[in-house]
């Protein structure tokens, strides 16, 4: 294996023409209307060079949940419309208002019921979370951070730990990354880093046997925090052995600078690992452009080597709004980035319409470049999809057996590992 120099800037980021690949679906079934708003992707490699994504789907915008659709191309999807892969929450639940932003990892040394493990945003109501007292000082609703297993991508079960079971918010499941509380439930604004947490991306570590995470604190500029005006979005990394249990949040990648396209507002990180370099992809907002400035968002880039320190490239943002009357005209956002057919591709999702009909719909862009496919074959690892045995059957890896290890490059790979 060699590197070349790959410069991240003299790319060029082009909107897929078919756009959106995922649309508005128009119902009147009753049994349907809970996916109609399509938004949030995650696009993970599946059998035979078919794709899967898992997406924050609701009725126009009332009850986020978690849908996944199918594609043997990346274009042409089938959706999932009789129940969500992943419901809220019961009543008085930490996740009961709303459960979206998903990221899917497969992790084949896992035990079969956990091998995909899904994380996720859940909400709830300040004033069932926190004390009722600083209802309107914090956010209408607090974010934190699921966990659902499962053996097959479609039916998960969620995380729960018993010991919290007297806790009605934590009945059923709970949530491996909370807001920090200091005494009465209030959050811990000494550590202004997060009184919310949302939006995870994760990269599983095969050799460290360890996952990394990066997902949105919301926050303050200060200690002081005081109030709304001082809010502030920041892309955080902690890391796990098991999970459920996660290191303290560092700071990965904070708001740009005075007239920067991301100076007020960076949220959804996606991060995916490019030979020895992470890249970053996020959204950004200034609040001051655009046809709805609150919602005209952009999806920009920055690299890392240690993927803690980002840098963001110098012609951000790389991908913008749409003109008039075009799928992603309010805004692009939420991306998901994923090697496939020998290119990088990178879903999102676009708003259209108006400011109270966004009809968030999803597409994608990819990467075009003379030293792409050289880059891609030359310093991409590939990452293992799966293990299966000679029947065809899922697998954990057994000694003095042989298995195929399927790669989501297309390899496959015959092993025995004798004792």
């Amino acid at each position: 294996m060699f590197f070349i120099l790959f410069d991240t800037s003299a790319q060029s980021y082009i909107k897929y023409q078919n756009n959106p690949v995922i649309d508005t679906l128009s119902t009147i079934d009753a049994n349907q209307i809970w996916t109609r708003w399509k938004t949030d992707p995650c696009v993970i490699h599946w059998d035979n060079d078919s794709l899967r994504m898992y997406y924050g789907t609701n009725n126009y915008g009332v009850q986020t949940q978690i849908g996944t659709a199918i594609s043997k191309d990346g274009n042409n999807w089938i959706e999932k419309t009789d129940y969500p892969v992943l419901p809220t929450g019961l009543a008085g639940s930490w996740d009961e208002l709303d459960v979206e932003t998903p990221d899917v990892i497969y992790i084949p040394s896992n035990p079969d019921s956990m091998k995909y493990m899904l994380y996720y945003s859940g909400s709830q109501h300040d004033t069932i979370v926190l004390d009722t007292l600083n209802s309107g000082l914090y956010p209408i609703e607090i974010y934190q951070i699921g966990l659902a297993y499962s053996n097959d991508g479609v039916n998960f079960t969620k995380y729960n730990d018993p010991i919290n079971d007297i806790n009605p918010l934590y009945q059923n499941s709970d949530p491996v990354i909370r807001i920090p509380y200091t005494s009465g439930g209030i959050p811990d604004t000494i550590n202004y880093f997060f009184s919310s947490v949302a939006e995870p991306s994760l990269i599983y570590d095969s050799i460290s046997n360890t996952l990394k995470i990066w997902y949105i604190g919301v926050g303050c500029s200060n200690p002081n925090c005081n109030g709304v005006s001082d809010f502030r979005y920041r892309v955080l990394y902690s890391e796990s052995i098991d999970g459920i249990n996660w290191s303290s949040p560092i700071l990965a990648l904070d708001v740009g600078n005075s007239g920067d396209f991301d100076s007020k507002l960076i949220y959804a990180p996606y991060v995916i690992k490019m030979g020895v370099t992470y890249w970053l992809f996020y959204g950004g907002n200034t609040y001051s452009s655009g046809i709805f400035s609150l919602f005209s968002q952009k999806i920009g880039l920055a690299v890392s080597i240690d993927g803690i320190n980002f840098t963001k490239i110098s012609n951000n943002p790389i991908i913008t709004n749409g003109s008039i009357g075009t799928w992603d005209q309010l805004g692009c956002n939420f991306p998901s980035a994923i090697i496939y057919k020998d290119t990088m591709r990178v879903y999102y999702s676009g708003m259209q319409d108006s400011l109270f009909n966004f009809n968030p719909n999803i597409g994608y862009f990819y990467l075009d470049s003379t030293f792409t496919s050289v880059y891609l074959n030359n310093n991409l690892d590939a990452q293992l999809i799966k293990v299966i045995d000679i029947l065809g059957r899922e697998s954990n890896q057994k000694k003095n057996t042989p298995l195929f290890y399927i790669y989501d490059d297309g390899a496959v790979e015959k092993r025995i590992i004798i004792e």
